[in-house]
């Protein structure tokens, strides 16, 4: 019998480092371990991660290597949380675990973390979609931030994070701790100012179901039986077991609870954020999650396998990305026929861009956002929308996936110079090339809506020796279409050494 292929999945956080070993093609996960290493112990004190943080992580990574030998393990792959990348010292830090591990430390971006925690919830959760229907937030609370995604009609509307966790609290307010008398007052007053900022964005609506997960829920979690991975609970039991947590002194924390020493100062920071989201929120129902990071980037590794064939988790970042671009009050008709075309562009080229399902999404997200610059000025919108959306939250990018679609945005606009990718060095030559061959589709994509009337309803593609031809259906004249089509034609022709020629097909 073929002894199935294992894999490594390592996940570096702010109070853990964490191991699992799974089997991709099942997600079967075959032992799962977890090193308490307080890497992020200092990080909003003093700015980085101390010596003996990073030693310990690195004897516990040796630890993990050796138990993946043990278990045959053929591949890993490790990911620090966004919240550790944020250490002056990080790269400092990569650069040592490499050294002495040969382990490459990979960087999430919060974007990638909230698709990751999506995923997870749409596995692990059995009532998740059920859920997407109705006003539903999942709240994620981890060390250094609290994210909130927020579900309506079954779409991922709308996503906002603000730096407010537990152990970023506790350690800028630990000073004032020690000399104010009413300490949980000023920390409920600090909370409340802070939350201001995310909650005032959130649609005017009762969301009565909370979606609850995280790193800081070890006095919720102790609630879910043994063997499950949530637990529905209502508000006025959420009040029950807040006001009992925060009666208990550290000390009964740490041999009543089993809460780790290090987190008692997080207690209160914790529930006190959680009580202000809920009551502002009008919660009744608080699905409370043991699902972590963790859970999440392994459902994601496995969903490239095919393993989860049931959910489109790229549908899910479209229509993030869409509700993005609605706050900049976008011409939805013309956007809808600019990402139409770029899509067919792209599958009817496929043997002359050599760009697989990824780019394919990419040049999907870039459509969607090219015209948001225009909610701040007309001229050279392009440039204003490579700035939003840099800016933005776009789910499940990375950081350099982030800069490749601002970057066919500002591109698709002839406003943009044809030729020069010099704004985009610090890019590698290859997505920089990635950059050029999208932003050529995209110029002709938003060419054949240049009047924004939606006068062609169907294209064809014909590539020929010297010439890429694009016959139009329409049922009026497309003379504005053909000549913004002709200044646009050039930069495809520099990217794909092809001519464009787009001609009508239809009577008038």
């Amino acid at each position: 019998m073929v002894q199935p292929k294992l894999f490594g999945a390592i996940v570096m956080s702010a109070q853990s480092l964490d191991l699992s070993i799974v089997n991709l093609r099942t997600l079967e996960v075959i032992e799962r371990v977890s090193a308490p290493v307080a890497l992020g112990e200092r990080l909003f004190s003093d700015g980085g991660i101390d010596f003996d943080a990073v030693n310990a992580a690195i004897e516990a990574l040796r630890g993990f290597q050796q138990l993946m030998r043990d278990y045959g393990v053929s591949d890993e792959r490790v990911v620090a949380s966004h919240t550790i990348t944020s250490a002056e010292n990080i790269n400092f830090v990569r650069d040592q675990i490499y050294t002495k591990t040969g382990l490459t430390v990979h960087f999430t971006t919060v974007s990638e973390e909230l698709l990751f925690r999506y995923e997870a919830a749409a596995v692990y959760l059995p009532n998740f979609k059920r859920l997407c229907q109705q006003n539903t937030v999942l709240l994620q609370l981890g060390a250094s931030s609290i994210t909130l995604m927020v579900f309506q009609h079954g779409e991922l509307t709308l996503t906002r994070e603000l730096q407010l966790g537990p152990m970023q609290v506790a350690q800028r307010m630990a000073e004032l701790e020690h000399r104010a008398t009413a300490y949980e007052d000023i920390l409920a007053d600090y909370i409340h100012s802070k939350l201001l900022d995310i909650l005032r964005f959130l649609p005017q609506v009762a969301f009565t179901q909370v979606i609850l997960m995280g790193s800081k829920l070890t006095l919720l979690e102790n609630m879910i039986p043994q063997g499950q991975r949530s637990l529905a609970i209502t508000h006025q039991q959420f009040n029950q077991r807040y006001h009992q947590v925060m009666t208990l002194s550290p000390q009964e924390l740490q041999n009543d609870e089993q809460l780790p020493e290090i987190e008692a100062n997080e207690v209160a920071p914790t529930f006190l954020l959680l009580d202000e989201i809920f009551d502002t929120l009008h919660t009744e129902t608080i699905w409370l999650s043991n699902i972590k990071l963790l859970d999440g980037f392994v459902v994601h590794l496995g969903s490239h396998n095919g393993k989860y064939k049931q959910w489109d988790f790229d549908a899910a970042v479209i229509a993030a990305t869409q509700h993005v671009a609605a706050r900049y009050n976008i011409d939805s008709a013309h956007q809808k026929q600019v990402l139409k075309f770029a899509v067919q562009l792209f599958d009817r080229l496929r043997k002359i861009h050599g760009l697989g399902r990824r780019e394919r999404l990419l040049l999907q997200l870039a459509a969607i956002l090219q015209d948001t610059g225009l909610y701040l000025d007309a001229n050279q919108h392009a440039f204003h929308s490579e700035y939003i959306i840099r800016a933005s939250e776009i789910l499940g990018l990375d950081h350099t996936e982030q800069l490749i679609v601002a970057a066919v945005a500002r591109y698709h606009s002839s406003a943009a110079p044809s030729a020069d990718l010099s704004h985009f060095n610090q890019l590698p030559l290859i997505q920089r090339l990635v950059i050029a061959k999208l932003a050529a589709i995209l110029r002709l994509a938003d060419a054949l809506d240049d009047s924004h009337q939606t006068k062609i309803s169907a294209i064809s593609v014909s590539i020929r020796r010297t010439t890429v031809t694009i016959t139009a259906t329409a049922q009026t004249d497309i003379e504005l279409e053909k000549w913004t089509f002709a200044q646009k034609a050039d930069f495809f022709t520099n990217v794909y050494g092809l001519q464009p020629i787009l001609q009508r097909k239809g009577s008038l």
